[in-house]
């Protein structure tokens, strides 16, 4: 009887091991580590490791804190080479900007000439426009001043509608000086970069060819 009692004693303890024998490996916030049969739920987010019954590492589990920071650095790596891209298509655009900047103009005075002339030209186009409209001005003056003389209605609805054509000639003629005074300054601005890069351009090819001759 007492051999059939501890038997029924030590059964229970050997279902309580479970079959695979597999662990955890895991390491708490001091630092401590801990071998157990499961993560507690609120040590889940600090990583562990699975180890075999044979005590082999089968599968590694990364903590959270250490997924946010690999995803931080992949994230930093990543707008790295976007600005390196960046940065490498800036300079070969530039490059092809100055080969055919060199390629139009051989000398500053070409360059010089070259922009002059077409602000010279905005100037007469814009001269041009302020023309026509200074005329549809004296125009409009006119027709209102004949207008408030004149009685017959008929009449006076017929010059109402000259009026407003001349009101309408008016506005197209000042947006169209308007957007020429935006071109021309355009213009200009692009001549003072140009001239600027033309300038640096000549200089180094300057330099380059005295360091040549030294050289030699």
């Amino acid at each position: 009887m007492k051999k059939i009692k501890y038997t029924y004693l030590i059964l229970p303890l050997c279902f309580c091991l479970p079959l695979n024998a597999a662990y955890y490996r895991w390491t708490d916030d001091a630092g401590t580590t801990h071998y157990s049969y499961s993560v507690p739920a609120s040590e889940s987010q600090l990583g562990h490791v699975v180890i075999s019954k044979q005590g082999i590492e089968t599968k590694k589990v990364i903590s959270a804190e250490k997924k946010r920071q690999m995803k931080e650095l992949a994230n930093l790596r990543a707008m790295k080479k976007k600005k390196a891209d960046e940065e490498n298509r800036i300079k070969e655009f530039q490059a092809a900007e100055d080969n055919l900047l060199l390629s139009v103009f051989s000398t500053e005075k070409e360059l010089v000439k070259a922009y002059k002339s077409k602000l010279e030209l905005a100037q007469v186009t814009i001269d041009l426009l302020k023309g026509r409209h200074k005329k549809q001005s004296i125009k409009l003056e006119m027709l209102e001043q004949k207008y408030e003389r004149m009685v017959d209605i008929k009449h006076k609805q017929a010059l109402e509608k000259q009026i407003d054509v001349v009101l309408d000639n008016l506005k197209i003629y000042q947006q169209a000086i308007t957007e020429n005074l935006i071109e021309k300054d355009k213009v200009r601005n692009e001549f003072e970069v140009t001239l600027a890069r033309f300038q640096k351009l000549m200089a180094r090819s300057s330099a380059s060819e005295k360091s040549v001759l030294n050289s030699n």
